[in-house]
C-alpha cells in the first residue's frame, strides 16, 4: 500500500509539473514583450497558442489516467499504472518538444 501511495504522489507531482510548464507558456504567449526583445510575430504567436492547446489536451487526458488509476482495485493497478506513465511520457515529450521548437 505504501508502494501505491508513493506512486500515486509520483504522479500527481509530475502532473502539477506540467501544469506550471502550461502556465508558463500561457504567460508566455499573452505577456506583452519585455524591453529590448522583438514583440512576438502573430503566426509563432498562433503557433505557440496551438502547441499550447494540444499540451492542454495530453494533459488532461493524463489526469484522466491518473483518476482512474487513484480509483483502481488491485487487480487493474498494474495496468492503469502502465497507461498513466505512457500518457504522462507522451506529455513530457510533447514539452519536449515544443521547448526545442520554441527555445524554450
Amino acid at each position: 500500500m505504501i508502494a501505491r501511495a508513493f506512486e500515486l504522489e509520483r504522479l500527481r507531482a509530475q502532473l502539477q509539473l506540467w501544469n506550471a510548464e502550461m502556465t508558463h507558456l500561457g504567460a508566455k504567449i499573452g505577456a506583452p514583450p519585455s524591453v529590448g526583445s522583438p514583440p512576438h510575430q502573430a503566426p509563432e504567436r498562433a503557433a505557440l497558442q496551438t502547441e499550447l492547446e494540444t499540451l492542454r489536451q495530453l494533459w488532461a487526458e493524463a489526469e484522466l489516467a491518473l483518476h482512474r488509476l487513484e480509483r483502481a482495485d488491485d487487480a487493474e493497478w498494474k495496468i492503469l499504472l502502465e497507461r498513466a506513465e505512457l500518457d504522462l511520457g507522451r506529455l513530457g515529450a510533447a514539452f519536449e518538444q515544443s521547448r526545442a521548437r520554441f527555445g524554450e
